[in-house]
């Protein structure tokens, strides 16, 4: 029986170097699907421990076992210092185990310092009229929230107004007012931006310090290598190899990743611009913390929109898409100047936005891919109001082969990984064939083989004479991506880069500056 002494003293940091958590022959089966098939891996105290694979290699899988979210099939994960193998996710708290979530817990009708201190406020000691009170506007609630880059927020404002990028460091704020010995951050640089990636990189040097074994998760080969010291590699439910980051490289881990090298992106062909009129033009718009924000698209052309959190770039993405109202400026859409004020405005005249936020925004999560990738097409294929299901079912399965998503019609895209779901997000609204795509952060989450997946569909877009507009926050993804990449700083646009000529320097220098 584990007693609430137990509870601190197994929660408690191990000596650096030592043994934290050690998995023998781990399987995990859903039905018709090995998500992990016999993983042996451990990992130790003071170290960065990163998981790497394709969507569906099973790190995800691995990270919930180890935070006793979800329970083996078969195997088992001992956590050092407690007495028995995790089998719930009270018990891996118990053990010492913090798991920070790709989709950050921020309670939205809690303020900022509620927030951090989420976890010892739910254990209901301050209802106790002996109990001390935790007081979440003290000064060490302010000085975690500075680590963490959010020393400008108030800790008595209400979190519901933060960005997603300002959520997930709430969220990993609680990492020095909770005790563990093992952490797991799982996808947690996918919302966030490049400026913030630095906290994250102060945080784990002093967890590292501390001796916390750290499991770090993710897509971004180029965070992996900054931050791991050894780099676990699945596929396909097993484990391929464990390599020491510093002797390894990016394109080796791609490679034992997808079982193949991944081929260079090319540069797009040259958008021929050249007497023809833009797909969109966009002047003097005002809307959210857009200010005076003027460009043009051309059929054929991706253009790239850069900026860092709040610079306004998702701002100009959600009002030229009908998704927020303009306050002022106007939009000419083939030359004719047009009031967009919902989706369905902007889908009839051709406009489609696919959202930063697919889980939320993307899909619908009780459908399955069939229904979600038809569902904007739907009055094409109906008559009478009665959709034709044979037509419907035959075109989905078109797409699912077109599109290489992974699953049948009838397979719930909830349950698809992150890679998956963008595709079919990606499918539902390209088969409404518009002449103007808005793609806000198209690849937030997903693994190199599905980026580059992506990015193909992009190529080919811009190659039918589409307009194409990428907003993101990663400054090397413009830079392979497009063909001319606008900057934004403080609401507005304030410099335009030819990729052939400029780099990531250049970017993020002029998106930091302090020159308005």
């Amino acid at each position: 029986m584990v007693t609430a002494a137990h509870i601190e003293e197994e929660a408690s940091q191990l000596p650096i170097g030592e043994l934290a958590f050690q998995a023998r022959n781990v399987k995990k089966h859903y039905p018709g699907v090995k998500a992990l098939d016999g993983v042996d891996l451990e990992g130790y105290a003071g170290e960065v421990l990163a998981v790497c694979g394709a969507n569906g290699a099973g790190k995800s899988t691995f990270a919930k076992l180890l935070a006793g979210v979800e329970t083996p099939t078969d195997g088992e994960i001992t956590v050092t210092g407690y007495p028995h193998p995790v089998r719930n996710a009270a018990e891996a708290e118990q053990a010492g185990v913090l798991m920070m979530h790709q989709e950050p817990l921020i309670i939205d009708d809690f303020t900022v310092g509620e927030n951090v201190w989420l976890y010892k406020l739910r254990e209901g000691r301050d209802i106790r009229p002996w109990a001390p009170k935790t007081d979440t506007n003290s000064a060490e609630t302010r000085k975690v929230l500075r680590e963490v880059g959010l020393g400008h927020l108030r800790t008595n404002q209400l979190a519901r107004g933060l960005g997603p990028g300002q959520r997930q460091m709430l969220s990993l704020s609680r990492a020095a007012v909770t005790k563990h010995k093992i952490m797991i951050l799982d996808e947690t640089t996918a919302s966030t931006s490049e400026e913030h990636f630095n906290d994250i990189l102060d945080l784990v040097r002093r967890e590292k310090e501390a001796g916390t074994c750290i499991i770090f998760v993710s897509h971004r080969l180029n965070e992996v290598f900054a931050m791991a010291d050894r780099i676990a590699v699945l596929r396909n439910g097993k484990l391929v190899e464990v390599v020491q980051a510093s002797d390894s490289s990016p394109d080796h881990v791609t490679a034992l990743m997808i079982g193949q090298a991944l081929k260079a992106l090319a540069r797009p062909q040259p958008a021929q611009t050249d007497g023809t009129s833009p797909v969109i033009s966009v002047r003097d718009l005002y809307g959210g913390s857009a200010r005076g924000v003027s460009f043009d698209v051309y059929p054929g052309e991706i253009v790239g929109l850069y900026g860092l959190v709040g610079s306004g770039r998702s701002s100009v993405a959600r009002t030229i898409t009908g998704q927020r109202k303009a306050a002022s400026g106007t939009i000419n859409v083939h030359g004719e100047e047009v009031q967009l004020n919902s989706p369905g405005a902007a889908l009839s005249r051709r406009i489609a936005y696919l959202t930063e936020d697919r889980r939320l925004e993307g899909f619908v999560k009780d459908f399955d891919n069939g229904q979600n990738m038809s569902l904007v097409v739907l009055p094409k294929m109906a008559k009478a109001g009665v959709v034709n299901a044979a037509q419907e079912k035959s075109r989905v399965r078109e797409l699912i082969k077109e599109f290489q998503v992974k699953g049948g019609p009838k397979t719930y895209t909830r349950s698809l990984s992150g890679g998956n779901q963008q595709k079919v997000v990606v499918a539902k609204w390209l088969e409404a064939d518009p002449d103007f795509v808005v793609l806000d952060e198209p690849t937030k989450g997903i693994d190199v083989g599905a980026r580059a997946n992506i990015y193909e569909i992009i190529h080919s877009v811009a190659a039918r004479g589409k307009g194409v507009l990428v907003v993101s926050s990663e400054a090397e993804e413009l830079l392979s991506l497009c063909h001319r990449i606008l900057v934004m700083r403080n609401g507005r646009i304030v410099d335009e880069f030819d990729p052939k000529h400029a780099d990531t320097d250049d970017l993020i220098r002029t998106a930091l500056s302090h020159e308005d």
